[in-house]
């Protein structure tokens, strides 16, 4: 299994393992957002099918957007590849941060590929239907990179 560098999973994700509910995130935290849009601002967004849906197929400004899905309907608002090794063998050389931003899918193919993980642990258990993957086999946890009353940031290392 290789590991990229410059590849970094990103997620808000409840008490209970929840991310998402349908194409919802079942919370606004409109700091997370923030946090969200400050952290992948400038690098490259990677979202799979259901996520990309999620965004109304609307590319997130000042990002590189990724859509990796053999599905998804194509259009000049992102790049597309039909499988993560297809991105990866397209941006092998690449520089800038590689934020895989989900769903469940694609967190579970991409994380072991990453070099880090930064959760915003959300302080509730609300009803969902997609969960994030258990990284604790592969990574331990570095540091708090913020703490409020609704959620912490904190940042993942690999082992």
């Amino acid at each position: 299994m290789e590991v990229f560098k410059n590849w970094k999973a990103i997620a808000a994700v409840a008490e209970n393992g929840v991310i998402g509910c349908g194409l919802e995130i079942p919370w606004h935290i409109s700091e997370d957002f923030k946090h969200f849009k400050k952290t992948t601002m400038g690098g490259i967004v990677v979202f799979g099918r259901r996520t990309w849906e999620s965004f109304g197929f609307k590319p997130l400004p000042n990002r590189e957007n990724v859509v990796v899905s053999s599905s998804c309907p194509r259009s000049e608002n992102a790049k597309f590849f039909n499988s993560l090794e297809e991105f990866a063998s397209a941006y092998e050389n690449e520089e800038r941060p590689v934020w895989i931003c989900g769903g469940a899918a694609l967190y579970a193919s991409a994380i072991p590929h990453c070099s880090e993980v930064i959760l915003s642990r959300v302080k509730m258990k609300p009803q969902g239907d997609v969960f994030f993957p258990d990284i604790s086999a592969n990574f331990v946890e570095k540091e708090t990179l913020l703490k409020s009353e609704k959620f912490d940031v904190i940042r993942y290392v690999r082992r």
